[in-house]
This record gives structure tokens, sequence and C-alpha cells, in this order.
């Protein structure tokens, strides 16, 4: 597994929520625990979705391992999270689903010994001298381990880093790019609502 390092001042600091996950609902949705400064508690199950990832569905080829991946690195761990705003919510960072859109940033200590990392552009393999935490990018590491893809109907300031993460996961045969032709998860909802309206259509006459 490929971890991303990434710089911990790319989170606004004022905006920035901590969070505890408490369930992953598949490769990019999650459940979390949220702390709340001025009231100085937690608020319970606030329902997350990664903004400029996309997994395979649930019922897709990969979904269950997709969420099996998220699963294996946040559950159960605090996060740092980057509210997004984009155009289509108004800039709020709100789904139609009532999500919170959001980066995730995981800080954990990073063990002596052998370790892969992606990094400008590179898949890397190095080893830790001294142990020390490292703060690591979620989707960027969903991405270059082929268990996502990378959304494509916004434009957003990294875009470039993102797709080139996906494109060595791809030439690589990383995750589900061991398939030759993975179908995205948009193309696939898609079908799925044309595939609902046929069959809620057969047997009016009108």
């Amino acid at each position: 597994m490929f971890i991303v390092p990434d710089v911990p001042n790319r989170v606004s600091p004022g905006e920035a929520l901590r969070a505890n996950v408490v369930k992953v609902f598949d490769g990019d949705g999650f459940l979390a625990n949220v702390w709340h400064p001025l009231r100085e508690t937690w608020v319970q199950n606030i329902p997350f979705r990664f903004a400029f990832i996309d997994a395979p569905e649930i019922d897709q080829p990969f979904g269950p391992e997709s969420r099996d991946f998220l699963n294996h690195l946040i559950a159960g761990k605090p996060l740092i999270l980057d509210p997004i705003g984009k155009e289509s919510t108004g800039y709020m960072p709100i789904d139609p689903y009532k999500r919170v859109l959001c980066m995730g940033f995981l800080t954990e200590q990073m063990g002596v010994g052998r370790i892969e990392y992606y990094m400008n552009g590179k898949c890397r393999v190095g080893t830790v001298k001294n142990g020390r935490p490292a703060t690591r990018n979620i989707e960027l590491e969903m991405i270059v381990n082929g268990w996502a893809w990378v959304v494509e109907q916004y434009t957003f300031d990294r875009e470039t880093e993102y797709f080139e993460a996906q494109d060595d996961a791809r030439q690589n045969r990383r995750g589900l790019w061991s398939m030759d032709d993975p179908e995205p998860p948009w193309v696939f909802k898609r079908r799925q609502k044309r595939r609902k309206r046929v069959n809620d259509g057969q047997g009016r006459l009108l």
C-alpha cells in the first residue's frame, strides 16, 4: 500500500474540523463525530463524503474492496477534515444527500522500516530510520492505490496532481484498474437510472 504524505498547512486552519470516524459506508463516504469548539462538545454521527474522488458503488465490481480499503485506512481514527464548497452547491460544503463534502487528512506515527509512498508524481520505496508522525491525504491514497476515480465534473486546484496519481494507478493496474475497462460509478448510476425508468414504464398503456 502506498501512503501519500501531504502538507498539513494546505488545510485552512480556521475551517478545519476534528473528527473521529464512526463508520465507513463505501469508498468515499463515512460517518464521524465532530468536535464543536464553541460548544466544547462532540456532535455525533455527521455524514461526510470526500469531495474530489468517486469510488465504485457497492454493487459494482470492486465496490466492497474499495470500502474495505477505506475502512482499513480511517475506521475508528481521528481525521482533520477540510470542508469543500462547490459551485453546484452554492459553495456550501453540503451535497444533495446532506453529506458534508471534504478533503481528509490522517496523521499517524510511522514506524521504523520499509515504506511505500507516492510523492511528486512517483511511487517510491524508502526506509524510515527514525519513527515520526506523518500527515497523509486520504483522497490521494484511495486514488493512487487504485480504489477510486478522480471526479470529472468539477475543476479544482489540485486536479493535475490527482489525475497524475490516477494515471499511475491505471498504468500499474492497481486495484480496480486490474480490469481492462472498469466502469466509472457515474456511468453505472446513469445506466441504473435508465433501467429503472424503463422498468417503471413497463405494463402501462399511457
